[in-house]
């Protein structure tokens, strides 16, 4: 666990993202707060084009226009 000011993490924020990247914790300490430099990690999987193809279908009214209750906000 690394503690540093703010000044010296302006002045040297390269170096401390890089010790970040390799699993190092990283203090920034204000006059008001403590921040914690931490890695956003993506754990979502990539896109699969096709995964979930026929099960949606589109009504065939899909493109008339809406009814004016619905652009004055009316319940039907």
């Amino acid at each position: 666990m690394l503690n540093v000011s703010l000044q010296e993490a302006k002045d040297d924020l390269l170096r401390l993202i890089n010790l970040v990247e390799h699993g190092e914790n990283v203090f920034i300490i204000t006059n008001h707060i403590k921040i914690k430099l931490v890695p956003i990690i993506e754990t979502t999987k990539p896109r699969v084009f096709g995964q979930h193809r026929n099960q949606a279908t589109i009504s065939e009214n899909f493109n008339d226009p809406l009814p004016n209750s619905f652009w004055l906000g009316e319940i039907e």
